[in-house]
């Protein structure tokens, strides 16, 4: 059987993967027990940048037992990037240590 390899091109931050796919951004390793979604609700332009004003946040599980609707076990709304991602990361170490060292 192949050996699966990590991309090593992803982006990091505090250690967890982060990949985009237009407005949405996935913190974690999707093939964990749980990952982070952060979707950009609204963008303001800076000097013909665009910068996440709204992001909501959503810890989500891969338990493909339960319902969409229950996979969902927290939720928010940041204002910024920073603060969407922050709270990703919080949430995902927090699960970690209440269910147990992810693999």
């Amino acid at each position: 059987m192949a050996e699966k390899k990590k991309n090593p091109e992803f982006t990091f931050y505090k250690g967890k993967p982060v990949n985009r796919c237009g407005n949405i951004l996935y913190v974690g390793d999707t093939d964990q027990p749980c990952f982070s979604m952060l979707q950009i609700i609204n963008t303001q332009v800076l000097e013909d940048v665009e910068l996440p004003q709204k992001v909501a946040v959503q810890l989500i599980s891969n338990d493909s037992s339960l319902s969409p609707k229950d996979r969902v076990l927290k939720r928010a709304m940041k204002d910024g990037l920073y603060n969407a991602i922050d709270i990703a990361s919080i949430w995902l170490d927090q699960y970690q240590q209440e269910h147990g060292k992810m693999q």
